[in-house]
């Protein structure tokens, strides 16, 4: 599989992914302009990654702009970031111009299935889970996000059902997660992996990243995807992701 088909489908789990938020609690919403989608989260209005914005290009993103930053402002968020593909130097200089900060750089990173070297779950305590508060008390928990953060952002699963979690256990005790969507056109993209502090060190999140592939893949997953921190891109790597160039979070924030 190609890069470019591969850097489609790490756009195609974006989209997802603002979907996922901005239907994942009460007063949760999607702003859906040409070529543009975002996400609005007021249940957690200072976390970002809940508010945020994925164009197709900057010449979807310049008309639509003022109008979604009127919409956040208007829903009481205060820090709302806009994902830029690597290397857009263009779109960067334009949100800049409107008081954007480089926030994050995590790394698109991809795979045709067939390439991977997937874990083996080994004694892995591990189950398929529909309960999403507890996959987000597990986030909030691993990053050490005070809240409102995931637990506030996801309440409920976003109704077409593409999105499945897992849960790994430690002595009978939930220890870590998984969040993945399984694309119309077979990929498998991943979100939400996170381990709690006490039980690293196991490749817990990697094994059960393995298990949730391994899932995906029976049910006809060609490919997966994510954007990977600087801590997960050798984990990643070792598995057989490759990275397609670091995406840009630009972030604007009321202080």
């Amino acid at each position: 599989m190609q890069n470019d088909e591969l850097m489609r489908r790490v756009h195609t789990c974006l989209i997802a992914e603002a979907e996922l938020w901005g239907a994942g609690s009460a007063r949760a919403r999607l702003e859906r302009l040409p070529g543009v989608i975002a996400a609005l989260s007021p249940a957690a209005p200072d976390r970002s990654l809940f508010n945020c914005v994925v164009p197709d290009s900057l010449a979807a993103l310049e008309p639509a702009y003022p109008k979604l930053a009127r919409a956040f402002a208007d829903a009481g968020v205060r820090a709302f970031t806009v994902w830029v593909g690597p290397d857009d130097r263009a779109m960067a200089d334009f949100l800049a111009a409107r008081g954007h900060k480089l926030d994050s750089r995590p790394a698109a990173m991809a795979a045709a299935m067939s390439e991977l070297a997937i874990p083996e779950a080994g004694d892995l305590d591990w189950e398929a889970t529909r309960d999403l508060g507890l996959l987000a008390r597990i986030n909030d928990q691993a990053y050490g996000f005070p809240p409102p953060a995931f637990e506030a952002a996801l309440t409920h699963w976003p109704p077409e059902g593409s999105w499945r979690g897992y849960l790994a256990r430690v002595d009978g005790r939930p220890a870590a997660c998984v969040i993945v969507y399984e694309s119309p056109d077979g990929d498998c993209g991943v979100t939400g992996v996170a381990s709690l502090p006490e039980a690293r060190g196991r490749n817990l999140a990697g094994r059960l990243l393995g298990r949730a592939l391994a899932e995906a893949l029976k049910r006809g997953a060609t490919s997966t995807s994510l954007q990977a921190s600087p801590l997960g891109r050798p984990v990643y790597a070792k598995m057989g992701y490759r990275e397609l160039g670091e995406m840009g979070m630009w972030e604007h924030r009321v202080s």
